[in-house]
């Protein structure tokens, strides 16, 4: 009887354990939510506006020195941007950077826009392979 008295229940026996591993858990997620809380902010939003890379998609795939140089182009997918670079700031400006991919060799298109009026103003569209090294300034503001 007096066995029974004195066993402490799962809980009582764990809860600093498990109560740990809450706060390290927690802590973890939050400061993964904060250091990655920007970036992830900016590939949402370009995910739900998608119309600044594909724009500038449009121009680049009028552009004979492109063509020329990468093949006819693929459409962008999601995936290319997920593997690219986003960035926003808050002055509206967005610099993209995205895969893009061709029917000869794939390369990268650099981006650099702002919105005014809900419409894109391009400063800087830009391809770059790696073999060859290339760079084409399909728009360039300089």
């Amino acid at each position: 009887m007096t066995d029974y008295i004195n066993k402490k229940s799962w809980w009582r026996k764990n809860r600093g354990w498990i109560l740990g591993f809450f706060t390290l858990t927690s802590g973890f997620v939050m400061t993964v939510l904060i250091l990655l809380g920007k970036p992830i902010g900016d590939f949402t939003r370009a995910m739900f506006d998608p119309s600044v890379y594909n724009n500038a998609f449009d121009t680049v795939n009028n552009d004979e020195r492109v063509i020329d140089l990468l093949g006819e182009l693929k459409p962008i997918t999601v995936f290319e941007v997920l593997e690219g670079e986003v960035k926003y700031d808050e002055d509206g400006k967005a610099i993209i950077t995205v895969g893009i991919r061709g029917s000869i060799q794939k390369g990268k298109m650099d981006i650099v826009a702002t919105k005014h009026n809900n419409s894109w103003q391009y400063e800087v569209i830009r391809i770059r392979t790696k073999k060859p090294k290339k760079i084409i300034e399909v728009l360039d503001s300089k």
